[in-house]
């Protein structure tokens, strides 16, 4: 493929940090068995690193993964700082790449495309990434701890089938139209009826009230005897 595999681990912490995440060393292993996963897919099994990959930590584990780590650290190919897990003393690492990689346009798109498509997925989500390459990639499928994981089971992805859609005749599109239209009116009709609502009923009794109403304040003076309390 003309890269080497600390390149590979450039491209995938670059990306991760294009999103704006920070990979953790789990996390960057797993992306690693990934990119040997898609490779084999279209590579009837052959694998982009090379490695042997076991069911071991966290699912698929090799150490090979860690040295190429910090290899690629040590070339100054991507960052790395420290910090202090939550549930006890041990230090653990996070990787970021501000530099784009020179060799992009060498990646073949179905790489790039898979890989960039999970790491904008589980990026900043180890429990969701563990859970995908332990039930859904095809290596882990039957392996037991310990086992060496088998890349000829990848299976190349089928694209979907084209859905040919019949073409109507223009004797089915004139009845359709129609129907439309009858749909349309119908549709209209219900509206109007519903706006319209129950008509006043204008009887006697309203008219009667209606004059009181209208008719102008009493006249005169009120007579009578008031009291006030105290």
């Amino acid at each position: 493929m003309g890269i080497t595999t600390s390149e590979l681990i450039q491209y995938i912490v670059w990306f991760a940090t294009e999103k704006e995440m920070k990979l953790t060393t789990v996390r960057l292993v797993k992306f690693l068995y990934l990119a040997d996963l898609y490779w084999a897919r279209e590579n009837k099994g052959e694998t982009l690193t090379g490695w042997l990959w076991r069911f071991v930590h966290y699912g698929p584990f090799c150490g090979e993964a860690l040295n190429a780590i910090e290899e690629a650290h040590q070339s100054e190919l991507i960052e790395k700082s420290a910090y202090k897990s939550k549930f006890g003393d041990e230090d653990y690492n996070l990787y970021w790449c501000d530099k784009e990689p020179a060799f992009v346009q060498k990646l073949p798109s179905y790489l790039t495309s898979l890989l960039s498509e999970a790491i904008s997925k589980w990026g900043d989500d180890t429990y969701g990434l563990l859970d995908y390459v332990y039930f859904e990639t095809e290596p882990m499928v039957d392996a037991k701890k310990g086992d060496l994981l088998d890349f000829l089971k990848a299976k190349r992805i089928e694209k979907p089938k084209e859905i040919k859609m019949l073409k109507l005749s223009p004797e089915h599109v004139a009845k359709g139209k129609k129907i439309i239209e009858r749909l349309k009116a119908k549709y209209k009709e219900e509206l109007a009826a519903r706006s319209q609502g129950p008509q006043p009923i204008y009887d006697e009794t309203y008219n009667q009230a209606t004059r009181l109403l209208n008719e102008e304040d009493l006249h005169g003076e009120l007579s009578g005897e008031a009291t006030i309390s105290t």
